[in-house]
This record gives structure tokens, C-alpha cells and sequence, in this order.
């Protein structure tokens, strides 16, 4: 049984990120509701980009993807939460960690990752 999670994620993509993930992204943030061909994951983790409980106190899901002009690349920034199952969260940010140009701050956080019940949440980085 997974346990309550909450991820807030947001990352500047490189500019030569295939199509094929920019579509998994706008499939998994709800912009997109065709299914893309080969998607990677399985079974509820396809929502957990737009799934919200009311275990934490933000309880409504946000997600935004755009392109950006001036840098010609996509931005992704997503608060959302839900039940993680057999590590969904970890598979996620290790599928879209390659594809990461830049986060927040000196050592590009891009995302943070709290569990029920937890004292201090997981913050991912690219670099430390």
C-alpha cells in the first residue's frame, strides 16, 4: 500500500527534448487526453501529474507546461498529490531527470517530494 504523497515539480527542459516526452508531459498534466504511443508508465501514475488528496492541505492539483519564446524551450511546473505506489514518484523523476536542463537556485532543484507523516521532505537536485 503506497503511502500520501505530495511532488511539486518544475524544470526548464533542454531544447532538444524529443517530441515524444513533451507529449507524455502534456498527456500526464491533463493538456492532452489522447494517450501518446509507447507512454512508459502504467496504470494510475499516467494521472499523478493532476491527481489531488485531501490528505494535504493544497488538495487541488496545478500543472502548467509552456513554450518559451525567448529561451525556445518548455517549461513544466506542477504541484500535485496522491497515493505512491511501488515508487511511481521515484520512476517519474528518474525518466524526466535526462531530458532536465535547469531547475531553481544554484544547485537546480526541480523537485520536492513529501510523504505522509514525514518531517523533512526529499528535495531532488541536478547538481550538489
Amino acid at each position: 500500500m503506497g503511502m500520501f504523497t505530495e511532488l511539486i515539480f518544475g524544470a526548464e527542459l533542454k531544447k532538444d527534448t524529443p517530441k515524444e516526452i513533451i507529449d507524455c508531459l502534456e498527456y500526464m498534466i491533463g493538456e492532452n487526453e489522447n494517450e501518446p504511443k509507447n507512454f512508459p508508465f502504467y496504470g494510475w501514475t499516467r494521472y499523478m501529474l493532476r491527481n489531488g488528496s485531501y490528505y494535504f492541505a493544497i488538495n487541488r492539483p496545478v500543472s502548467k507546461m509552456w513554450f518559451d519564446k525567448i529561451t525556445q524551450s518548455y517549461h513544466i511546473s506542477t504541484r500535485s498529490n496522491f497515493k505512491n505506489y511501488d515508487g511511481n514518484v521515484e520512476e517519474f523523476l528518474e525518466w524526466i531527470k535526462p531530458y532536465i536542463d535547469s531547475g531553481s537556485g544554484s544547485n537546480d532543484m526541480y523537485a520536492i517530494v513529501t510523504y505522509e507523516e514525514q518531517e523533512v521532505p526529499d528535495i531532488y537536485y541536478l547538481h550538489k
